[in-house]
């Protein structure tokens, strides 16, 4: 029978909510020699950012270290599901992240330390709708975008529009433009702007309201790691067991090395206290030397206490923006996708359009989810759409799931470009949502990516307080690269480890 799952939680073990009499009495003081009294360091956040933090501490604080989550589990965004009931261990769908970008060093140097073996497939053709035309070359739709400037001789319209915004001389005066839109429509023209928009499957980055100077340094990181480039055929690399392969196999070794992992404990307010930095949840208080704050913005807009508010009050936490992202993933007992392919027979791995809120929709081609019967339907970042896609989640799941189908069917029943095929009944269905999938900098504001990046590090000046997680990365590659990154920049200015992966930044 279908069901829907909100937010992806009902999956997970739920968290033990203490009694309301437990909430409102006093705690019972620790014991002097319980380690959990006073922490070396304490991490507050388990996604990746701050569990990759613990892996790399870890041999140094052991049980010194300790690390809260108010979920059950860890990994954060990197949010795997098991792919039936009965499979707990595995295999997993991945709801959030699900692959890396071959020129991502740090990812594919962890997953090697790991042993996480990464997945190579063939991208294959990706099928795409606007303005009324489907295609699966994004130069076609030339037809319906006569106005664009291109050197139509070239070809490869989509990166020859980038190559302007990002090397043509009117970047030298990006910092002269209240904002990207206004950039761009100067330096690409309207109908460039609304072939970027109309074409590329992320809506978000074309309509808010952000700093040209911060998204074209980011451009520049992306397209180093591989990760922009034609109709997004880049080498993309998924790693066996889901992007939360990752998050297990930290987990364990954390664990081995004795670091204290408090799960479903969510830290409520933040102080400074005799001993350093006071730190309480439902359960307990305790006290930490050093706090590294692993929260993306939203979520430490959620923590009181002194630390927490002066950290908000800093210009540059006020110059973040979260982009809303929503997926739905959807399970078959035939995988009917498979028969998406073009005339000569290739398969489609992606199809977008912007004649529906489904927005993106990625086939798996990977030997270990393929077979999983799987599909990620729905990928979106458009506003309008995510305010559609929540509305319905809190209704009846027939009307949901009728609507992704009358997506579904419109990108694939009879598109006259790839063979028709005939959309099954889905058996489950996954709606999740993020108010912050990632993060760029808002316009009006005179910090560079790097000023965020260099002040996460100690955001107050005087106190050993750091921030690492993506969203204080706007410079980032990739959904979880960049909280890898914001992580590796704190070790190595904190603690001298000189971590690889960040010789972009030099």
């Amino acid at each position: 029978m279908s069901h829907l799952l909100l937010g992806g939680e009902v999956d997970a073990p739920a968290a033990v909510a203490p009694a309301p009499a437990e909430l409102s009495q006093p705690q019972p003081a620790l014991a002097a020699d319980d380690t959990t009294a006073h922490c070396a360091i304490a991490i507050i956040g388990g996604g990746v950012a701050g569990l990759h933090t613990a892996l790399r501490l870890a041999e140094r604080f052991g049980p010194r270290l300790c690390l809260f989550e108010q979920d059950a589990c860890l990994g954060g965004r990197v949010s795997d599901i098991p792919a039936s009931d009965e499979q707990a261990a595995g295999p997993f769908v991945q709801l959030g992240a699900r692959r890396i970008m071959e020129g991502q060093s740090v990812l594919t140097q962890l997953a090697e330390e790991l042993g996480i073996p990464l997945q190579k497939p063939e991208m294959l053709e990706e099928l795409g709708f606007t303005r009324g035309m489907y295609a699966t070359n994004n130069d076609e739709f030339i037809r319906v975008f006569p106005g664009l400037d291109v050197d139509r001789s070239r070809g490869g319209y989509e990166i020859q529009l980038y190559e302007k915004l990002l090397r043509g001389p009117e970047r030298r005066h990006v910092d002269d433009y209240p904002n990207l839109r206004a950039y761009a429509e100067k330096v690409i023209g309207a109908e460039g702007c609304a072939f970027l928009h109309g074409t590329y499957r992320f809506r978000a980055d074309h309509e808010y309201d952000l700093s040209a100077k911060a998204y074209l340094d980011y451009l520049d990181e992306e397209n180093d790691a591989g990760a922009i480039c034609p109709s997004g055929h880049c080498q993309s690399l998924y790693p066996v067991g889901g992007m939360s392969a990752y998050t297990r196999g930290m987990e364990q070794r954390v664990r081995d090395l004795g670091v204290q992992l408090h799960l479903g404990e969510a830290v409520q307010s933040i102080d400074k206290s005799p001993a350093g930095y006071l730190i309480k949840t439902p359960r307990r208080a305790i006290t930490a030397s050093t706090l590294v704050i692993a929260l993306p913005p939203v979520a430490l807009g959620q923590v009181q206490g002194g630390i927490a508010e002066s950290i908000r009050a800093q210009a540059e936490f006020q110059a973040l923006v979260g982009v809303r992202v929503t997926t739905i993933t959807q399970w078959y007992r035939e995988p009917w996708w498979r028969g998406i392919v073009t005339a000569n027979g290739r398969h489609v791995w992606r199809a977008w359009t912007t004649g529906h809120c489904i927005n993106s929709v990625e086939i798996p081609l990977e030997e270990y989810a393929s077979t999983q019967n799987a599909i990620r339907v729905v990928y979106n970042d458009q506003t309008d759409c995510a305010d559609l896609w929540a509305r319905l989640a809190q209704g009846p799941l027939e009307a949901l799931e009728r609507e992704v189908a009358i997506g579904l069917n419109h990108l694939f029943a009879d598109n006259g470009v790839t063979r028709p095929v005939h959309i099954g009944t889905p058996s489950r269905t996954v709606f999740r949502e993020w108010p912050d999938a990632w993060y760029y900098l808002r316009s009006g504001n005179h910090f560079s990516n790097r000023d965020i990046f260099r002040w996460a590090v100690q955001p107050l000046p005087g106190e050993d307080v750091a921030l690492v997680s993506d969203g204080y990365n706007p410079q980032r590659s990739g959904w979880a690269d960049a909280a890898y990154k914001s992580s590796i920049h704190y070790l190595n200015q904190r603690f001298g480890m000189g971590l690889p992966g960040l010789e972009r930044r030099a």
